[in-house]
């Protein structure tokens, strides 16, 4: 069984990559100095690209949600306060005024 597996990896390796085994894990040939370059060159653009996409969002969440969340707060207090203080105001206009006497009956 366990032949069956070095031989179908062998296979994949001589389809894919050639005579020798270049895997990411582990390689047995060096790199060529120009393919080390481009490696880090593209580490250091999506370092760069993922440094850039989190300072947008940083900057978008304080400059542009944070003052709408605190405008939305100031206004939802003013418009509530203003609720309570009509319905207040209607609850004492609408309401009869009197005394009561209570009577009892035997």
């Amino acid at each position: 069984m366990s032949d069956f597996f070095s031989c179908l990896c062998a296979h994949e390796r001589d389809r894919n990559w050639g005579s020798t085994m270049d895997y990411i894990a582990f390689r047995t040939t060096d790199p060529k100095p120009a393919d080390r370059l481009m490696a880090l060159v593209t580490r250091l653009v999506a370092l760069a690209a993922a440094g850039a996409i989190l300072l947008t969002l940083a900057l978008v969440g304080f400059f542009v949600v944070l003052p709408l969340v605190v405008v939305g707060g100031i206004a939802s207090y003013f418009y509530l306060r203003r609720r309570v203080r009509q319905a207040q105001w209607r609850a004492w206009s609408g309401m009869i005024d009197a005394e009561y006497t209570v009577i009892d009956r035997r």
